[in-house]
């Protein structure tokens, strides 16, 4: 890695060079940035009134800390290559993924019951598909839980044929207790660490076509569990799979499998409207039947239609506040080792969907106890050792329009009050296609209203899911400026036109390649800078190196663009991006390091040199 592009401001602030008449020059400056003044009209700046109305308004209590985020939400059913290999590092760590489930589903051989009821070459595919996937994911650095739907190795994937003869047909089971016995000595034999969900969606004909909770079901169930707990007895047993919450269904699966001892290890269901909800009437139910310490899972949830990115948060959201151990985000496009997490990546590239997650991934120290409304909901966490505080904000309803976060009881985070304020930063995740990166709506300090904070967040579209990040206020409560010379002259401290950088960046003097012998760079995924100038045209000078990641630009908060600074040979201070010709006024250009790389770069690091900005 290259320590000379890590930056520091210019020494002395007063230094002129002349540029180009009709151009800017702008030197990357030295302090976090304040708010623009349109942004400063959507948040209280130091001084101002309580915030405007609301259509709705969702709470936080910093003071109601409760336990660690346990990263329930992210989960994938059939997301991985076939072999495991794909998605690529790059695009599945950020998402901290602790889920996976599959079993070889479609692939062609049919499984156990494709070779004739044995173990043939159907049978071994499937398993192998299964065991590479759980090798790479329950490893390092992932160490997440792989789920190894035991019906789709034997065959039951929607595509088996009419003549099926399937577990305990006519009473015998010889053959599915066969098929439990070679699956699990080879499970073992293989060294992964898997847990058995032993049949997916047992309500209905898709896969399993002998009735929901039907005699020859619980056989089948009982021989299962038997004889994986004879042959593994520390194996995991998950169960019972249903393709939705049903209080009926749970109650009367609980009560047989408490009667013959085959109660599994952990209870789990799929899709339901609320999973906090769902989790809270499971949780009667295996008290109501003496059963109680067992985690809870929901395999698969969001239907095809809810996969957008405010539907996505909101789901998440809920399962942060449920108390589920785990859960899988369902497929519906890619079955089954497409390795795109079900669209969650389009073309190798990350979606809104995929930005969510990655938020998600953020939450961290405790979880805060929140309140939603009108179909919005929160999920929010403070961490002190971090000095921050994180709300991922998603919807539900489909609606847009304005909602306030509320921040109460800020005496409880001594923390983030810097200089009288809190610096809010609030982005934007749009249901899009190809998302290089979330957009910055506000970057700046905010002086709480008593022991409250108050964020507004204008909704610009159902499908959009939001994000807030609190940390310490740092001043910036007006234009911040370093070096900046406008027709060869310098102009005068806070001047409109300046750069200005959020947490997690740093700067470095003495860059003898660089404008003014400065840079700022930041190595952290998410962290985000502004430009904001006046004039009709911006072109923006970074460091393109051996070790530099990959950033995404957006003008005035429209759609980013992404632009790779990744190159085989140093080139400190060259244009790496020039905006369209836009319209004369003020602007804002937002920086987002996306914490992706070019497969050649050895960093993620992005250092920002300069910007040119035409003027009329």
């Amino acid at each position: 890695m290259h320590r000379s592009t890590a930056p520091r401001p210019p020494t002395d602030p007063r230094r002129r060079r002349r540029r180009p008449r009709g151009r800017v020059r702008l030197l990357a400056a030295l302090a976090v940035l304040a708010a623009s003044v349109l942004a400063a009209a959507a948040l209280s700046p130091a001084g101002a009134s309580a915030a405007p109305a609301a259509d709705s308004t969702v709470g936080v209590d910093l003071s109601a800390q409760g336990a660690a985020p346990n990263g329930a939400g992210a989960g994938f059913l059939y997301g991985l290559s076939q072999d495991g290999s794909g998605p690529a590092d790059n695009l599945l760590q950020p998402l901290k993924p602790t889920l996976f489930r599959g079993g070889g589903a479609r692939i062609d051989g049919g499984g156990w019951l494709g070779d004739g009821y044995r173990a043939g070459s159907g049978y071994q595919v499937r398993l192998d598909s299964a065991l590479d996937q759980a090798r790479r994911v329950t490893a390092a650095p992932y160490h997440a839980t792989y789920h190894l739907l035991v019906s789709d190795v034997w065959g039951a994937d929607t595509t088996q044929p009419a003549s099926t003869v399937y577990p305990c047909d006519n009473g015998d089971c010889s053959n599915w207790a066969s098929f439990i016995d070679t699956l699990v000595t080879d499970v073992q034999a293989s060294g992964v660490n898997v847990s058995y969900d032993i049949w997916n969606e047992p309500d209905g004909t898709g896969f399993w076509q002998r009735g929901v909770n039907s005699e020859q079901y619980y056989q089948m169930w009982d021989t299962a569990v038997r004889e994986i707990r004879r042959l593994q007895p520390s194996a995991q047993i998950v169960g019972p799979s249903y393709s939705g919450y049903n209080h009926g269904w749970l109650d009367d699966f609980l009560g047989r499998t408490k009667a013959d001892g085959t109660v599994p290890d952990v209870v789990n269901w799929h899709f339901g409207d609320d999973p906090a909800a769902d989790a809270a009437d499971a949780r009667a139910l295996l008290a109501a039947h003496g059963v109680s310490g067992l985690p809870l899972t929901i395999n698969e949830y969001l239907f095809s239609q809810q996969q957008n990115s405010g539907y996505t948060a909101w789901f998440l959201d809920r399962l942060a506040a449920s108390g589920v151990s785990a859960a899988a985000h369902a497929i519906w496009t890619d079955c089954c080792g497409a390795g795109t997490l079900d669209s969650v990546l389009s073309g190798g590239q990350p979606t809104g969907q995929w930005w969510v997650y990655q938020a998600y991934a953020q939450l961290s120290g405790k979880l805060l106890s929140t309140t939603g409304s009108g179909g919005i909901a929160v999920a929010a966490s403070a961490d002190a050792g971090a000095q921050r505080a994180f709300a991922l904000i998603g919807n539900n309803s489909g609606q847009g329009g304005s909602t306030t976060v509320d921040f109460t009881n800020l005496s409880a985070t001594p923390y983030l009050v810097g200089n009288g304020a809190v610096h809010v930063t609030v982005r934007r995740i749009p249901d899009q296609t190809a998302l290089s990166a979330p957009a910055t709506v506000f970057d700046g300090d905010v002086t709480p209203d008593g022991g409250t904070l108050h964020v507004p967040v204008t909704l610009l579209a159902g499908t959009d899911a939001y994000t807030v990040t609190l940390t310490p206020g740092n001043g910036s409560t007006g234009p911040v400026t370093g070096t900046v010379t406008v027709d060869g002259n310098d102009t005068a401290a806070g001047d409109v036109d300046h750069f200005g950088y959020g947490p997690n960046w740093g700067v470095t003097n003495g860059v003898a390649d660089m404008y003014d012998s400065t840079a700022n760079w930041t190595y952290t995924a998410g962290a985000s800078a502004t430009l904001y100038f006046t004039g009709s045209k911006v072109a923006l000078h970074a460091v393109r190196d051996v070790d530099q990641g990959q950033m995404s630009l957006a003008v005035d908060g429209g759609t980013p663009v992404s632009v790779d600074d990744y190159a085989p040979s140093r080139n400190a201070s060259g244009v790496v991006w020039t905006s369209p010709q836009l319209a004369s006024g003020a602007h804002t250009l937002t920086i987002i390091n996306t914490g992706g790389r070019n497969p050649a770069s050895s960093g993620t690091n992005i250092a920002v040199d300069s910007a040119d900005i035409s003027t009329p």
